[in-house]
């Protein structure tokens, strides 16, 4: 009877192990910034990828169609054009940080399927941000 409980709960062990592997993988977001992206870029064409960048002066918006340039967040001189069709967040703006998800194609530019946001300053109590 006994021997029953420890292979019951062996088996129970591992199936519990295994379903948390899989939601901690699934969960895990990672994404390449500009410069490796772009060392990259012969491996990476034509695949869905996330890049991480901080949204360069001068977006150019037609309709829902917008293109924009981000650059590296780590210090290096990288840019990479971006093109999306489709509503910016509302926190989209010129010196945010976003990450992009889509395809790098061929001719250089980053097809954009989503764009999200990163704007930690928003959400800082007001006697934290700037030292006010």
């Amino acid at each position: 009877m006994k021997k029953k409980f420890i292979i019951g709960g062996f088996f129970v062990s591992l199936a519990v192990f295994f379903l948390g592997y899989m939601a901690f993988m699934g969960g895990v977001t990672y994404y390449y910034e500009v410069g490796e992206l772009l060392d990259q870029a012969d491996t990476i064409a034509g695949q869905t990828v996330r890049v991480s960048g901080t949204v360069a002066p001068g977006v150019e918006k037609s309709g829902l169609e917008m293109q924009f340039v981000i650059v590296d967040n780590t210090g290096l001189d990288a840019s990479l054009t971006v093109v999306y069709s489709g509503n910016a967040p509302d926190t989209f703006e010129v010196g945010n940080q976003v990450v992009v998800e889509g395809e790098y194609d061929a001719s250089g530019f980053f097809q954009a399927e989503s764009i999200l946001t990163k704007c930690s300053s928003r959400y800082v109590p007001q006697g934290d941000a700037g030292g006010a």
